[in-house]
């Protein structure tokens, strides 16, 4: 069963092919692959678990206007500081990021 809309809590699932960046994390086009992903979440969770929530308590038009023509000036500019900055990470940081990013989009496993 789907949780409504007013309650709490989401579920957010994005392809990470993490294997590939553990063979090869030199691999320029996994790293490519990895940046896509972080600005993927990055939209996504600015989008769902912010501006979704504005406008589910009832905050005014104009108020979420401002916050959405913010965000779009955001979201010029973190592309190319999220490009920088993954590509400047060595190896053990790569696979770290990408680590946390597959336990953080993994369904979690419940006790048995």
């Amino acid at each position: 069963m789907a949780p409504s809309d007013n309650e709490i809590g989401g579920r957010v699932a994005f392809e990470i092919d993490v294997a590939a960046l553990r063979k090869d994390p030199a691999d320029r086009g996994v790293v490519g692959d990895l940046i896509d992903l972080v600005l993927d979440l990055t939209d996504t969770g600015l989008s769902y678990f912010f501006l979704h929530p504005l406008e589910l308590v009832g905050v005014s038009a104009i108020r979420r206007k401002g916050v959405e023509v913010a965000l779009g000036t955001a979201a010029r500019v973190l592309p190319s500081v999220v490009r920088s900055t993954v590509r400047s990470m060595d190896e053990s940081q790569l696979l770290q990021l990408a680590d946390f990013l597959e336990q953080m989009v993994s369904e979690p496993v419940e006790d048995r």
